[in-house]
C-alpha cells in the first residue's frame, strides 16, 4: 500500500498539472481538440513539459546533488523556497514564450493559473506547511470549472476524473505521513478558490 501511495506522489505531483490540463483541454471534446493542427499540439506539449515539469525537476535535483535541499519530495518546509522561485520563474517563461504563439487563450490562462498556485504555495510555505499535491490538483479543477462555466464546454467527465483523482491524491498524501488532514483539505481549497477566482476576476465570470 505505501508503494502504491508513493507511485501516486510520484505520478500526480504537482508539476504534472499544467502537462494533464494540456492533455485533459486537447482531448475534451470540444473545439479546444480541433483548434491546433498535430505539429502545434506536439510543441505545445513539449513546451509544457519542457518549462513546467523537465527545468524545475532538473533545477531541484541540482540543489539536491549540492547539498541544499534533503530528498526531492522536499518534506522540509524550510527546504523549500528556493525551489518554489525557480519553479515560479520556469512557470513565467513559459507564459512568456506561449502568449505569443497562435493558440487559444485557455491554455495561457491556464499555465498563468499553475503559477499562481506556485506563488501562494510560496508564501504560505514561509509560515505554514500545506499540501502541494492538493494545491496542484485543486487548481487544475478550478481552471477546468471556471472554462466550462463561462466558456459553455462539456467538460463534466473531465471534471468527475480530477475529483476522484484529489481523493486518491489527498489519501496517498496522508497515508504516508506526508500531511495532516487541515494540509491537505486546505491545500485543495487553496488551489481550487485561487484558480476559480482568477478566472472569476480576469473574465466576469459570476
Amino acid at each position: 500500500m505505501n508503494k502504491l501511495a508513493q507511485g501516486i506522489s510520484v505520478i500526480f505531483h504537482p508539476l504534472s498539472m499544467p502537462l494533464l490540463g494540456t492533455w485533459l483541454l486537447l482531448h475534451s471534446g470540444t473545439y479546444l481538440s480541433y483548434a491546433l493542427q498535430p505539429k502545434m499540439q506536439l510543441f505545445l506539449y513539449v513546451l509544457v513539459f519542457t518549462s513546467t515539469w523537465l527545468v524545475p525537476a532538473t533545477l531541484t535535483w541540482m540543489l539536491l546533488q549540492r547539498g541544499m535541499v534533503s530528498s526531492l519530495e522536499l518534506k522540509d518546509r524550510n527546504e523549500r523556497h528556493l525551489p518554489y522561485l525557480l519553479t515560479l520563474a520556469s512557470y513565467g517563461a513559459s507564459v512568456y514564450l506561449l502568449f505569443p504563439l497562435p493558440v487559444p487563450r485557455l491554455f495561457v490562462l491556464m499555465l498563468i493559473g499553475a503559477s499562481l498556485t506556485i506563488l501562494l504555495s510560496f508564501l504560505i510555505n514561509l509560515r505554514w506547511k500545506i499540501s502541494v499535491h492538493m494545491i496542484g490538483i485543486g487548481g487544475l479543477t478550478g481552471l477546468l470549472y471556471g472554462y466550462a462555466l463561462y466558456f459553455h464546454l462539456d467538460l463534466l467527465p473531465a471534471l468527475l476524473l480530477l475529483v476522484m483523482l484529489a481523493g486518491c491524491i489527498g489519501t496517498a498524501r496522508l497515508y504516508r505521513k506526508s500531511h495532516n488532514p487541515a494540509q491537505v483539505y486546505a491545500g485543495y481549497l487553496t488551489g481550487f478558490g485561487a484558480c476559480f477566482g482568477f478566472l472569476w476576476m480576469l473574465t466576469g465570470l459570476l
